[in-house]
């Protein structure tokens, strides 16, 4: 889940312009969970996770196997400087930035790409360059992408309501929309077979606006990643999450917030 900061009514959330980076982040449980299933369980998995936001993926990560290597890909400077407390080595600049530093770069066990695929203007292109880079051959994809079809945004659909916001599903800088199916349609397009399959819930989800105010003040002072340290989102974590998580399982194509994927490229 990601909480961005409140900004004053009166500006527009797509100008770009008058806001610094004021994401509030949480770690991905769908994500972690397929790492956990196919990767953490070897000892010193090298995970190439590319937009790392904050690391807050690559802080639990870390808590499941302390031996894991993380590095992470991030072009916004704040962001950067929060994940380098939770990452292996950061690197702030573009994913053809970073190959063009370390296209040597020893090979990877695994490539996160939590919520990147929907800010890229051209997809098919970008996953195909990942798929060309040597190191990144023989890696499990973990990829995860907002749910178009998730139950609050059909009914905004059908009551004639549409408007970019901070974060969420209608975040203002998101170019593509997926559903669970075409998400894998463009994986498979792109010469990646899915191998497993996970899904986040969205009721809690939905009150993303609400919580995004009780964060203003913390994100003003950016802390980005207060979410996490606090006493109700353990509460949430340890009691509610599970029980959604279950129930968005019966049917992950409506009760989904996120759509999450485990794939690797085709012989």
């Amino acid at each position: 889940m990601t909480v961005q900061g409140a900004a004053p009514a009166a500006m527009f959330p797509l100008d770009l312009a008058r806001t610094a980076y004021s994401y509030v982040e949480r770690p991905n449980p769908a994500i972690q969970a397929l790492a956990a299933k196919h990767v953490l369980s070897r000892h010193g998995a090298r995970i190439l996770d590319i937009g790392c936001g904050c690391g807050a993926n690559a802080r639990a990560f870390k808590e499941r196997s302390a031996s894991a290597r993380v590095t992470g890909i991030e072009p916004n400077e704040r962001a950067c400087e929060l994940a380098r407390a939770a990452c292996d080595d950061v690197f702030q600049g573009t994913l053809q930035e970073w190959a063009a530093r370390d296209g040597d770069a020893p090979a990877f066990d695994a490539l996160v790409l939590s919520d990147v695929l929907e800010h890229v203007a051209d997809p098919v292109a970008f996953v195909r360059e990942i798929a060309a880079m040597e190191a990144l051959e023989g890696a499990l994809w973990i990829v995860s992408v907002p749910n178009y079809a998730v139950w609050y945004n059909r009914l905004l659909t059908v009551a004639g309501v549409q408007s970019y916001a901070w974060s969420g599903l209608w975040d203002r800088t998101h170019l593509r929309f997926y559903t669970r199916r075409t998400a894998r349609k463009l994986l498979e397009y792109c010469g990646l077979s899915v191998v497993d399959t996970a899904s986040t819930p969205s009721l809690v989800q939905s009150t993303a606006p609400l919580l995004r105010k009780v964060f203003d003040r913390d994100v003003a002072q950016g802390e980005h990643l207060a979410l996490v340290e606090s006493p109700a989102y353990k509460v949430y974590r340890q009691v509610v999450e599970p029980i959604e998580s279950r129930v968005c399982d019966l049917w992950p194509e409506l009760l989904a917030f996120q759509n999450v994927f485990a794939a690797r490229l085709t012989a």
